[in-house]
C-alpha cells in the first residue's frame, strides 16, 4: 500500500481536517448511531475531537468519492503488553452503504496492521443484532470470542455485543 489506494471512483487515503463536515454528518446518521456507542445530538467539536488520533502510532483512513468522504476507519493500536493488538473503529455513509466501501476500508487497514506495523490481533465489539457488521469482519477473518450480556444501554433497554478478534494468520498466535 502507498497511502493512498484507488478503486474506480473511490479513493481510500489518510484522513484530513477538512474531512470533518462529512464525518460529522455520518456520525450523526441514525444507522451509524444504532450500530455504535455514539449518542445522538454530539458537537460538532465533540465529534471532530473522537476522530482525531489519539497517538501517532494511530492510523486513520477516508474514503472519498468525488470529493466526498463516505466512509472512514480507525485502527488504534495498544501499549506496552498488548502493543501487538489494535481496535478499529470503521462507518459508512448509510447511502452508500452495500457497495463495498467498509470491505475496502476494512482490507486497508488490516493491511496496515499486518504489513506495516506490526500488529498481529485487531480486535472490537459489535451489537449482536447487527448481521451486516457481523458478516463483513468474519469475511475478514474475524471471529467471535465471547458475548457481553447487557452491555449497552439503546432504544430504552440494554443490549449485547460480541467480542470478535482476527489474529493474524502467520503471526503463530
Amino acid at each position: 500500500m502507498n497511502g493512498m489506494s484507488r478503486d474506480g471512483d473511490l479513493t481510500i487515503r489518510a484522513m484530513r481536517e477538512e474531512d470533518a463536515p462529512d464525518l460529522f454528518e455520518i456520525y450523526n446518521q441514525p444507522a451509524f448511531r444504532f450500530g455504535t456507542l455514539a449518542l445522538p445530538f454530539e458537537s460538532f467539536e465533540a465529534v471532530k475531537k473522537w476522530a482525531e488520533p489519539r497517538s501517532p502510532r494511530d492510523l486513520h483512513l477516508a474514503a472519498e468519492r468525488d470529493g466526498r468522504v463516505v466512509g472512514a476507519a480507525a485502527l488504534r493500536p495498544f501499549y506496552g503488553r498488548r502493543a501487538h493488538a489494535a481496535e478499529f473503529w470503521i462507518a459508512v455513509h448509510e447511502d452508500f452503504a452495500g457497495n463495498g466501501i467498509g470491505s475496502r476500508l476494512l482490507a486497508a487497514v488490516i493491511d496496515t496492521a499486518d504489513n506495516w506495523i506490526n500488529v498481529s490481533r485487531i480486535e472490537m465489539t459489535v451489537f449482536t443484532d447487527n448481521a451486516r457488521a457481523i458478516a463483513l469482519y468474519e469475511k475478514f477473518g474475524f471471529v467471535i470470542e465471547g458475548t457481553h450480556r447487557a452491555a449497552s444501554f439503546r432504544n430504552g433497554r440494554f443490549d449485547d455485543v460480541h467480542c470478535m478478534a482476527r489474529l493474524r494468520p502467520s503471526s503463530g498466535l
